[in-house]
């Protein structure tokens, strides 16, 4: 008898832990309704403790929008009184604006078969539960460092949906665009905070305009209690060069370029110097972040996620402080807020057989004066980094 030869079916255990799956078939007795408890409650302290990156330079919002000040048109003044008469009324001249905060929702599936569960182990499925921890860590990295440094001038820029509401990045150039007034400092539409080197190779003097266009518009200035922290790629060529910053105060090149000392953080390995520190070190660790040194105002942060090739400044004024850049929004509902396990399957015996994970939020700027990103080349215009 001859029969109609088909082809292997493929594609259907996709995306499943199936029994195949097991390392090895010895279960260890724990039940499955603990692990999943515990799973819920690891996400919990997960949810407390979001990255480091993520809870300094945001804040938790809400809302969908926030109304932002343009800079009044000259505001009003006080005149000599006189004896007779009524002074004259103020009202402040001042346009608004709503900036835009994005919700998107993402999720990744656990799917278990029976076989599965009743073979695998608690250290297997822990395993994967650790997985999805760490894909949610870069997922938050990406998106809050993304958001920040990705300029889109305002012809192109995006909306919040369903709300409508344009979404911004920092001071961009857009013609039309003028920053606020900063004790008597005014810009024109030409600033922009998304700025070339102009060399191939970085020097301190690139740092200091990174911290001083954030400082010139009131941000990380000393005497508000915010600290300026730029960002590097760890071990690149950038993070090598910035170690041999030193001041040279008589050679006016010399100092130009190096207008500070590079100085190591408290940290750093034991080193010698015929030179004596003046000031404090910047401490090893800051709100949860490595420092390997300082450089004037800013302290420095190296991580092998930053690009190359890229020299990022924020100022923030603590984890959750509405004066960071960048605004991270949640849903309004708590129960729906944070990392979340989901599960579709109603049967007590088998709360892990159908599970998935779901996290909705969104990154964007607010404080379009916080930061400043500049890209070290020697010529052309700014290049969006690629985040991985």
């Amino acid at each position: 008898m001859h029969g109609i030869a088909l082809s292997d079916i493929t594609g259907a255990d996709r995306g499943f832990n199936v029994g195949a799956d097991v390392l090895t078939h010895t279960a260890d007795g724990v039940p499955l309704a603990s692990i999943y408890n515990e799973f819920v409650a690891a996400l919990e302290e997960w949810n407390r403790g979001r990255d480091a990156i993520s809870r300094l330079f945001t804040f938790d919002t809400t809302d969908a929008f926030a109304q932002m000040a343009k800079d009044p048109k000259g505001g009003p003044e006080f005149e000599e009184a006189s004896e007779f008469g009524q002074p004259k009324s103020a009202r402040a001249n001042i346009d608004w604006m709503r900036m835009g905060f994005p919700l998107r929702w993402y999720d990744i599936g656990e799917r278990y078969t029976r076989r599965f569960l009743r073979d695998v182990t608690a250290e297997q499925l822990e395993a994967n539960h650790r997985a999805v921890f760490e894909a949610d860590n870069r997922l938050l990295f990406r998106s809050t460092l993304s958001a920040l440094t990705t300029k889109v001038v305002a012809a192109n820029r995006p909306v919040t949906k369903p709300e409508g509401n344009t979404i911004y990045d920092l001071w961009d150039g857009s013609a039309g665009e003028v920053p606020p007034t900063f004790a008597g400092k005014t810009f024109d539409s030409t600033h922009s905070h998304y700025m070339v080197s102009g060399a191939a190779t970085i020097d301190g003097g690139d740092l200091k305009e990174l911290t001083d266009t954030i400082q010139e518009h009131g941000w990380g200035l000393r005497e508000s209690g915010e600290q300026i922290v730029i960002m590097v790629r760890k071990g690149s060529t950038i993070a090598n060069t910035i170690r041999t910053f030193r001041q040279d105060p008589t050679d006016a090149t010399t100092l130009a370029k190096n207008p500070y000392d590079f100085i190591p953080s408290v940290a750093a390995p034991a080193y010698l110097t015929p030179e004596n520190i003046q000031g404090n070190q910047a401490p090893g660790t800051w709100q949860g972040l490595p420092i390997f040194g300082s450089y004037g105002d800013a302290y420095l942060f190296e991580s092998y996620w930053i690009p190359d090739g890229y020299a990022i400044a924020l100022a923030t004024s603590g984890a959750g402080s509405t004066r960071n850049p960048l605004a991270f929004r949640q849903h309004p509902n708590k129960a729906s807020q944070g990392l979340r396990l989901v599960s579709d399957d109603g049967k007590a015996q088998y709360p892990l057989l159908n599970t998935y994970y779901e996290r909705g939020f969104g990154v964007a700027v607010r404080n379009r004066s916080a930061a400043a990103v500049m890209q070290i080349k020697a010529s052309g215009s700014y290049d969006n980094p690629t985040w991985p």
